[in-house]
């Protein structure tokens, strides 16, 4: 009999959660587990794919907005699908708590918590975040993150475990007829290209990355930006773009599908967030050969390659383009393989660990 374990995420966007869960679920053995999604928006880049897959979709009322409105019909979805025994629940922070709360009730025995960040950026939900770490080992049964600092931050003295932002290596080795496509898609032959991943939000920094490529400009003015994804602070990155005189050299690109792609087309990728969990993006990247900045912010345990130097987010923006700069004439970009897979940041080996936890939740 085939498993289905319900994943509640607040969406199926272009962010890191997503994407990992994802790749493992283009890996896992479907006909032993199958993947369900319990929204709480409507973003979702993976619908047909997800439906194609045999996963199911149920989508709940907004939290916090709606909070009142979806505990009820969060509540009525486990009386009418009690066939659950395993909901994985991917996190940021401890704030959306309603879930593990009306499962525990319902009798779903395994109940896993998944932490997928470092910090939040409200005073309010750290406040609500450190008073839910006092419940949390009431209501989850297991305990994931995807590095030791995102564990740390979420489940304390708890014994979690790291289960690694793995990706599909393969698709993401350098490969010299895919960046030719993309460049020429793009427009980008000839140029220095920046590149970046990631949703429009306070945490990733898009500001400061404007502010480094504006110094990158005034030395190189062959340099382009590409930014890849989108946002609720999109349109106030476009306003200084503008504002700056860089309209001609900044390419928003929207959502892609085909970020293994794009990233072959780039020569460096920047990365100032303000903090992090561990970005999936960041492995990605490394898996492509290319030279990353990143922010000192981010987890050391984003660095599995001499490719990747971490920089002082204090740094002024000059500081972080003339390291960029170093590398504007060109470099080999490496196979990265086996370093990937040596990592432990290949999809198949960390989906075949995780298909045998669920199983094991079968005795329950």
């Amino acid at each position: 009999m085939t498993i289905r374990v319900l994943h509640v995420i607040h969406g199926m966007g272009s962010g890191g959660a997503e994407s990992l869960i994802m790749n493992i679920y283009r890996n896992i053995d479907r006909t032993k587990i199958q993947f369900d999604f319990l929204l709480r928006y409507e973003e979702n880049m993976y619908l047909d794919e997800i439906k194609a897959l045999g996963g199911k979709i149920y989508r709940m009322p907004p939290f916090p907005k709606h909070a009142l409105k979806n505990y009820i019909e969060t509540k009525k979805f486990f009386v009418n699908n009690k066939e659950y025994k395993i909901i994985h629940v991917h996190a940021n922070a401890l704030i959306y708590m309603s879930a593990l709360i009306i499962a525990k009730n319902s009798g779903v025995p395994c109940r896993i918590m998944h932490s997928h960040s470092t910090k939040t950026g409200r005073k309010f939900y750290r406040i609500v975040h450190e008073i839910n770490k006092l419940f949390i080992g009431n209501l989850a049964t297991n305990y994931l993150a995807c590095s030791g600092i995102a564990g740390e931050w979420m489940f304390k003295n708890k014994k979690y475990k790291v289960l690694k932002n793995a990706i599909e290596t393969s698709k993401f080795i350098y490969n010299k007829n895919v960046r030719e496509e993309i460049q020429t898609e793009l427009k980008l032959e000839g140029k220095f290209v920046i590149g970046h991943v990631g949703r429009f939000l306070y945490t990733k920094n898009h500001e400061f990355i404007i502010d480094i490529f504006k110094e990158i400009y005034v030395q190189n003015n062959k340099a382009v930006l590409v930014l890849v994804g989108s946002g609720p602070l999109e349109q106030k990155i476009r306003e200084k773009v503008i504002k700056l005189g860089l309209k001609d050299n900044v390419i928003f690109t929207g959502v892609r599908s085909d970020v293994y792609r794009l990233l072959q087309a780039f020569d460096i990728f920047v990365f100032p967030s303000h903090f992090e969990g561990l970005p999936v993006t960041l492995i990605e990247a490394q898996a492509s050969g290319l030279r990353c900045f990143v922010s000192s912010e981010v987890s050391n345990e984003a660095k599995i390659s001499e490719l990747l130097e971490f920089i002082d987010l204090q740094k002024p923006a000059k500081y972080w383009a003339n390291k960029i700069l170093k590398y504007s004439a060109g470099y080999d970009r490496e196979d990265m393989y086996k370093q990937i897979k040596t990592s432990g940041y290949d999809i198949k080996e960390l989906t075949k660990n995780l298909e045998d936890f669920y199983l094991k939740q079968q005795n329950y």
